[in-house]
């Protein structure tokens, strides 16, 4: 394995610029083989695929460039592969002589499809197509095949392909890839991942015990071994530990849980489609449905019914034999339990990903009161599945214990092709692997714990001593060992406490801004004092009022414009005033221009009617205002005698003249002004 170097570029296209990176090897002087590689839809650059397989290529002595594109339209990727294969191509440092372009899902057919452009103008400008997963169609539609392998049809014979893809990929066809490959003209090579899905991951049922249905071993249920008291024990031990397990996956308390979290699915579904809590709670329900299906209370049952009893167990350590459940029934029962808990690690990950999910919600203070509620459902869940993990750890363990004593006595083994694991913490992760490690009780070394009390008595004493009057409290769960040293000095630590009132007041920036808010007289002097108080929260970390202020500086600035055009807007100023000091401060209830009814914004359609309605009758109104000052001029003006009007238009109805054909245009500037901020909510 080589030393690589990875560097951060920048590919020029147009006026825009392609984030890349580039892996060098330490000798690259010579070096003359070098391969592109980019992502499929939906990613990025990052993606784990391809950062490792840049980095195995680059160790292994080849420039590997990847690069970002989240466009989806097939012409523009090209384009843009296009760009950085001419900068690959431009690089005066390498001696660059074989390039191989590549990528995975939607970027394996950029790929080709450049390749065969490249392929049409100049031989040699690429050796080789590399793709992974390539989609051969979308799932479920199979008559696309054809269209998305046009471009690989058309490739010459010099240029080799090679198709890494998984054999559980549902949008390749095994069928239509095969004959596919049959057809192209290129030599081509195919490296299937046994299980792997499109992201060439393995399914969750690849795994035996991952599989919803095992199928059950066709072999006695039952036989009959020596039954010791060791024996019984055994057995008192596994029944006990399953009665557990079925108390949990039956308890009133979980089904209640579920029952909740089917309504919240319910009401998200249809007022929040697309939000991003929706898709991890969905997740979650998946999880949930799954261990109903796998119906792992019914095969519980079952080896409830094939143990014996307490009164059978007495009486079997008397005879000295007992029927027991058989080792095809164990082993059955044993795959069974790894795969509900192995379920229960992965429903325990997605539990914490959607709480995070709606904890950002809350964070932005969006539906709190939504998001209380699913967070508070999460963490119930979360602490239930949590328990039933352990419990089938314990029942685990037990049924190991038992099989060998039951396969000692009466072989008759079931799986044949892998051995069981000998412990459920090997399947899961090192986060859910610790939650199986059984910390040591408080009571359990006595002589420990009556030192610690004795050492807490004398640190208390201590304490009290010095003058401390109040006792701090900590509720972690777990007892607390404290313990002070004599020769303490605590003056540096209450030095800290004497500083902080002496540190400067955070709101002097707020109330300046709230004078200078008051005092401006126009909306110029205001769009200076938004800059500036905009400055002061970023250095505050205050993205709230920062985000509000900006908001509020944008539509400043269109006053600003209005104003220097001469239409007259100072009666804009008082509410604005009033939106920049709420925004500053959050202080009380938001102004009316803030605030939009919950129906019109959950309801884009029931806005839009409704601002449409509202400006229908801005305009109706004001055209009847303006018809009825026309008539009653109208009538003034014949009033008057033949005389005055022989004698030309007086100054009065040239301004009242005036005064009508300037009206409905300062009035119609006025109401686009509402109309364009009603449009935002304000």
């Amino acid at each position: 394995m080589e030393k690589f170097v990875e560097d951060r570029v920048k590919v020029q296209l147009g006026t825009k610029c392609v984030d890349a990176a580039v892996c060098v090897p330490a000798s690259e002087t010579r070096v003359h083989t070098a391969v592109i590689l980019t992502h499929g839809a939906g990613g990025d650059m990052n993606v784990p695929q391809l950062v490792s397989l840049s980095h195995a290529l680059a160790s292994s002595g080849f420039i590997c460039l990847r690069f970002t594109c989240r466009a989806l339209n097939l012409s523009y990727r090209v384009k843009v592969y296009h760009a950085v294969w001419d900068y690959l191509k431009s690089l005066q440092r390498f001696n660059i002589r074989h390039i191989f372009v590549g990528g995975r899902s939607m970027g394996s057919r950029a790929a080709a499809a450049l390749a065969r452009q490249l392929s049409e103008g100049t031989e040699g400008a690429v050796h080789g197509v590399i793709c992974l997963s390539f989609p051969l169609h979308p799932p479920g539609q199979t008559h696309a095949h054809h269209q998305r392998s046009e471009d690989l049809r058309a490739l010459p014979g010099h240029v080799p392909v090679l198709f890494v893809s998984g054999t559980g990929d549902n949008m390749c066809d095994k069928v239509l890839f095969d004959r596919m490959v049959t057809e192209l003209k290129a030599p081509t090579e195919v490296y299937l991942v046994k299980g792997g899905s499109h992201g060439l991951t393995s399914s969750m049922a690849a795994e035996p015990w991952n599989r919803v249905n095992i199928s059950f071993p066709g072999a006695v249920s039952s036989v009959r071994v020596p039954f010791s008291s060791a024996t019984g024990t055994n057995v008192a031990s596994l029944f006990g530990e399953n009665a557990k397990v079925l108390k949990l996956l039956r308890s009133e308390i979980l089904q209640t849980e579920v029952r909740v979290l089917y309504e919240l699915l319910y009401i998200l579904n249809n007022s929040f489609r697309g939000n991003k809590t929706l898709k991890g709670l969905k997740q979650v329900e998946q999880c949930v449905n799954r261990l109903k299906n796998m119906k792992l209370d019914v095969a519980l049952d079952e080896l409830t019914c094939l143990c014996p009893n307490r009164i059978q167990r007495n009486l079997s350590i008397k005879t000295g034999s007992c029927d027991v459940p058989s080792q095809p029934m164990l082993e059955w029962l044993c795959l069974k339990v790894l795969g509900a808990a192995q379920l229960m690690s992965c429903t325990l990950d997605r539990c914490c990903r959607a709480f995070s999910l709606s904890h950002q919600h809350m964070k932005c203070e969006e539906f709190i009161i939504l998001n209380l509620v699913i967070t508070s459902l999460l963490s119930r869940l979360w602490v239930i599945f949590r328990g039933v993990l352990v419990s089938l750890s314990t029942l685990y363990q037990q049924l190991l214990v038992f099989h060998r004593e039951v396969a000692q006595a009466q072989p008759m083994p079931f799986l044949t092709a892998f051995s069981l694991p000998p412990d459920v913490a090997q399947l899961l992760s090192p986060s859910h692997a610790l939650m199986l490690i059984k910390r040591p009780k408080p009571g359990s070394h006595a002589k420990e714990h009556k030192e610690a009390q004795k050492k807490e008595k004398i640190s208390t004493a201590r304490v009290k001593k010095r003058g401390q009057k109040g006792r701090v409290r900590e509720d972690l769960g777990v007892a607390i060992q404290r313990g002070l040293v004599d020769d303490t000095d605590m003056k540096p630590f209450l030095q800290v406490f004497r500083n902080f009132q002496e540190t400067p007041n955070k709101s002097d920036g707020t109330l300046r801004f709230q004078k200078l808010v008051r005092e401006a007289t126009s909306f110029t002097d205001m769009a200076a004092c938004l800059e500036e108080q905009i400055t002061w929260c970023k250095s505050q970390q205050r993205k709230k009022e920062k985000r509000l202020l900006t908001f509020l500086r944008l539509k400043c600035h269109k006053m600003t414009c209005l104003e220097a055009a001469g239409y007259n807007v100072q009666r804009k100023l008082p509410s604005f005033r009033r939106e920049a000091l709420w925004a500053s401060s959050l202080q009380g209830s938001a102004p009316r221009t803030f605030r939009l009814s919950a129906s019109l914004r959950m309801n884009p359609r029931r806005r839009a009617r409704f601002h449409y309605l509202r400006r229908q009758l801005r305009f109706s109104t004001i055209k009847t205002g303006v018809k009825k000052n026309h008539l009653r001029r109208e009538r003034r003006r014949r009033s008057r005698t033949c005389e005055l009007s022989a004698s030309g238009p007086s100054e009065e109805e040239e301004s009242s003249r005036t005064t009508h054909k300037e009206t409905p245009q300062t009035v119609h500037c006025e109401d686009d002004i509402d109309d364009i901020f009603a449009s935002v909510g304000l």
